[in-house]
Parts: C-alpha cells; sequence; structure tokens
C-alpha cells in the first residue's frame, strides 16, 4: 500500500474534483464513456488548474483517481489491456452537481453514493446551481 503525504492527497482530491466535473459536463452533452489515454490532454486544454502539469505528471496521478472512482462505482472499465490497464470506461450513471449547505462544496454524485458532501459529510445538500422558479407572465405591467 502507498502512503501519500498530506499535499498528495490534496492533489489527488482536487484532481478528482476536477476530473469528475469534466464528466458531468461531457455526460450533459451525452458523452458517457471515456478513453484512458484522452484524459491527460483532456484536463491541460479545459482546466488552467492543469495548464503547467506534463501529461506524464497528469498520467500518474490518475491512476489512483480512477481506482477510487471504480471502487465508488462512478465509473465501469470498459476495456482493459495485457497489462490489467483501463483503457477505457463508462460512467455507471448520471452524475449530480451538488452544493452543500453547510460548507458549500460543490460535489458530484452519481445515484450509488450517499447524497453527503465530499468534505464535510454533511446530508444538507441541493442542486446546484439552484434552479430559479419563474414568475408566470400575466401580463400586468
Amino acid at each position: 500500500m502507498i502512503h501519500l503525504g498530506l499535499s498528495e492527497q490534496k492533489e489527488l482530491k482536487e484532481l478528482e474534483w476536477y476530473l469528475l466535473d469534466h464528466f458531468f459536463r461531457q455526460s450533459n452533452k451525452g458523452i458517457t464513456r471515456f478513453r484512458r489515454n484522452s484524459l491527460p490532454r483532456d484536463m491541460i486544454m479545459l482546466y488552467l488548474r492543469y495548464r503547467n502539469y506534463n501529461v506524464e505528471k497528469i498520467n500518474e496521478m490518475l491512476n489512483p483517481v480512477l481506482k477510487n472512482l471504480l471502487m465508488r462505482r462512478v465509473i465501469t472499465d470498459k476495456e482493459i489491456n495485457s497489462n490489467d490497464n483501463m483503457q477505457s470506461f463508462e460512467l455507471t450513471s448520471y452524475l449530480s452537481r451538488m452544493q452543500c449547505s453547510v460548507c458549500f462544496y460543490i460535489s458530484y454524485l452519481n445515484v450509488n453514493e450517499p447524497r453527503k458532501c465530499l468534505r464535510c459529510t454533511s446530508n444538507m445538500l441541493h442542486d446546484f446551481p439552484k434552479t430559479i422558479q419563474k414568475k408566470k407572465y400575466t401580463g400586468n405591467k
């Protein structure tokens, strides 16, 4: 078992958040299957946070993040190569973007996960952004 320092754990947790954000945005476009080898470049291109990272660094960081998402049943592997490395995977369900009412953290959760904040474990979550109820137009001014 690999023991990570606090800064490495924080960095992996942050990458997981950005990766789930990427999955959420793609799934809203109907894309639920992803190729493992395209993720590092996607992260560098799409997120300012990773613009100065090299592909190898993100690739290395993705391994424990993807394993965690597999264990939580957020993704399922679809194609494995001869070295038991995941080549492609798919979301197991739609991701919900929820905001914690206690710490305001944005959590991306699928149907297999408890509705708890991924930062403080509070169950006081609401959709993010909050849906604004539009007032009916009555024609009166």
